[in-house]
C-alpha cells in the first residue's frame, strides 16, 4: 500500500535529518509527495529550516483528474483548505494510507474510511517494526521537541 505523507510529519523527520526512517519504516511502499507538500517544503527549504530531498520512495506526484475532482468535494463538504483536501483526496482515490498530524483531517479520514497514522503512530510503528529499538525511538522523540520545537502529548501511545 502507497502512504501519502502531509508536511508536518514530512517537515519533522527533515528538520532531524531523518527521512529515510519513514522509507524504512514503509520499505514495501511508495510515498507519495502532493503538489501541496512540494510547494510548502520548498518553501522551508528556501527559508533555511529543512533541506529539500526525496531519497527513494518519496515521489514527487501530480493529481489525477479525479483527484482534483474529489479534493474539490471534499474541501467544500469539510471546509478544508486545498492541500488537506488534496491528500486526503488522493489517499482515498488511490487507496493509501495517510500519515497526518491535523484531527480536523483525521475526523475527516475516519468519516470516509481513510487509514491514517499520526507521529506518535508513526513512532510507534518505528519500534514495533523493529525499524529502531524502544529506547532509539525514545531518544528520536526527545530531539524531534527539541529541534521542531514541539511537545508529542501522547507519548503513551508510542510505547504501549
Amino acid at each position: 500500500m502507497d502512504v501519502v505523507v502531509d508536511t508536518d510529519i514530512l517537515s519533522t523527520f527533515s528538520k532531524l535529518n531523518k527521512p529515510r526512517l519513514l522509507s524504512r519504516l514503509f520499505r514495501k511502499s511508495r510515498i507519495l509527495i502532493c503538489p501541496s507538500v512540494s510547494a510548502e517544503i520548498r518553501t522551508g527549504a528556501e527559508l533555511g529550516l529543512l533541506r529539500l530531498s526525496y531519497p527513494p520512495p518519496f515521489i514527487p506526484i501530480n493529481l489525477r483528474v479525479r483527484e482534483k475532482e474529489s479534493s474539490i468535494e471534499i474541501r467544500d463538504a469539510w471546509k478544508l483548505g486545498s492541500g488537506d483536501s488534496e491528500r486526503l483526496a488522493v489517499a482515498k482515490e488511490r487507496k493509501c494510507l495517510l500519515l497526518t498530524n491535523d484531527r480536523k483531517v483525521q475526523k475527516v479520514a475516519d468519516s470516509i474510511s481513510i487509514d491514517y497514522l499520526n507521529l506518535p503512530m508513526v513512532l510507534r510503528e518505528l519500534w514495533v517494526y523493529r525499524v529502531m529499538t524502544k529506547v532509539k525511538v525514545g531518544r528520536l522523540v526527545d530531539e524531534i521537541e527539541i529541534k521542531d520545537r514541539i511537545v508529542i502529548k501522547n507519548k503513551e501511545v508510542i510505547f504501549r
